[in-house]
């Protein structure tokens, strides 16, 4: 009876230590501190293959979820009235580790 009680306690431990998955939160805005809502952005992997896609919000605020750790590249464009904004030639890289929520800003310049 004993061994199965620790046998239970045991694996209750284990059960109770798995790792919560990751995630980011971010926000975009212009160059300008404008807030930028309803652009596309993509988290990539560190040999660029695209993992996932998400919108911003109305406050420009975006949530990658259920990210394992390692590193990440994060980046957007948009286009307006023929104007094409980007966070730049190589996007943000974020590393997420035991964080339960890593946080970055995102900021769109013209592009030239």
């Amino acid at each position: 009876m004993k061994k199965i009680l620790f046998l239970g306690f045991l694996l209750i431990s284990l059960f109770a230590c798995e790792a919560d998955e990751a995630r980011i939160v971010g926000n975009a805005s212009a160059d300008d501190g404008n807030i930028v809502s309803g652009i596309t952005v993509k988290l990539y992997d560190m040999d660029t293959d695209l993992l996932a896609t998400t919108t911003t919000d109305s406050n420009g605020k975006f949530v990658f979820s259920d990210l394992e750790s390692g590193n990440y590249y994060i980046g957007a464009t948009v286009t307006v009235e023929g104007s094409t904004y980007d966070t730049g030639v190589t996007p943000q890289v974020v590393y997420v580790s035991d964080e339960i929520s890593k946080e970055v800003s995102l900021t769109l310049n013209l592009r030239e």
